[in-house]
């Protein structure tokens, strides 16, 4: 379902508050600055695809600031993936200051300080990624953001083109529900295929092989999700590692990989739950299509999980996108 936003059906007074939580809703929590002299007046649709808010934005000259104080009291963790189409634009993010040209895309990561200064009117799309999704090594990902890649680059000229893309669709309202779950893992893919391989480049140092095995095992277990038979003993045999080596490899992460295993699969049945399209589908097939065989068990899974049975989590979202429009939103 597409949302849209628009500065002009309210007094200008009111334009800049408007404004301000539209882009909140849409991609994070920011500050907004207007350039002196010049009027609020923008425009803002999105839509989601799975987890990924997708957005067109159309607005006058200003300054977007994500600053320590936001982000002390704003717990997202989200990659932002803007494309310029119009206009210019200045972002600084870890200490790098680059300018944009229309065409170019950048990417900036909201659990740190970022600027991005619009000095005339613009136009861009916008994909907003949830960090967890793409489980990338931060090492990896602070060489990545706050860089421009324009459409001559290989794997960020097929990203822009994908975002642009979606943006236009979204704008559109032309997504296809059915194929959301395949265009947001289109949209990971591109974008760990982007890091892992610019964050090499880049790097001072290479990678460890065992940073590389880490994405490629986080890779498989994503693909392979849906097979109930999905253990430390398959995914080792796979990989051509001991199950003790693959353990080993887990060690400093969050979460062990059986227990990765157990929360990505829980988050798909989370997503799918809240799908207009699959409201036929009852939970237990849900839970057996991600590789839980017991449907007490993924309900009880469910509910530690996220404080709530996956039937109530299936009628919250469903009355959440039967609600009321926010005002702007069609």
């Amino acid at each position: 379902m597409i949302s849209s936003f628009h500065t002009d059906i309210l007094p200008p007074s009111e334009r800049a508050e408007y404004w301000t939580e539209a882009v909140h809703r849409a991609v994070t929590r920011l500050e907004i600055r207007l350039h002196k002299d010049s009027a609020m007046s923008g425009s803002l649709w999105y839509s989601s695809i799975g987890a990924i808010h997708i957005n067109h934005v159309e607005a006058s000259p200003q300054q977007v600031l994500r600053t320590a104080g936001i982000i002390a009291n704003d717990s997202s963790d989200t990659l932002i993936v803007s494309l310029l189409e119009a206009g210019r634009s200045l972002v600084s993010q870890d200490g790098r200051e680059t300018q944009l040209s229309p065409g170019e895309l950048i990417l900036v990561d909201s659990r740190r300080p970022f600027i991005g200064d619009f000095s005339g009117s613009f136009r861009q799309s916008i994909a907003a990624v949830p960090l967890e999704m793409l489980d990338v090594p931060d090492a990896y990902l602070s060489r990545v953001t706050g860089q421009a890649y324009s459409p001559e680059n290989y794997l960020g000229g097929i990203l822009a083109s994908y975002v642009g893309r979606l943006a236009s669709a979204a704008e559109a309202n032309a997504c296809l529900a059915d194929a959301n779950r395949y265009l947001e893992r289109g949209m990971v893919d591109l974008l760990i295929a982007l890091v892992a391989h610019e964050g090499r480049l880049n790097a001072d140092v290479s990678p460890t092989a065992e940073e590389t095995l880490r994405l490629l095992i986080r890779e498989y277990i994503r693909h392979h999700l849906n097979r109930p038979e999905l253990s430390p003993a398959v995914i080792a045999a796979a990989h051509h590692i001991s199950v003790r080596y693959l353990h080993k490899l887990f060690e400093g992460e969050d979460m062990s990989v059986s227990r990765w295993i157990h929360h990505q699969r829980l988050e798909a049945c989370r997503e799918d739950l809240s799908r207009p399209d699959l409201a036929g589908l009852a939970v237990a097939t849900i839970a057996q299509r991600w590789g839980f065989a017991s449907p007490a068990h993924f309900s009880r899974a469910f509910r530690a999980a996220y404080g709530i049975s996956p039937v109530e989590w299936r009628r919250l979202t469903r009355d959440e996108i039967s609600g009321t429009a926010w005002p702007g939103s069609p």
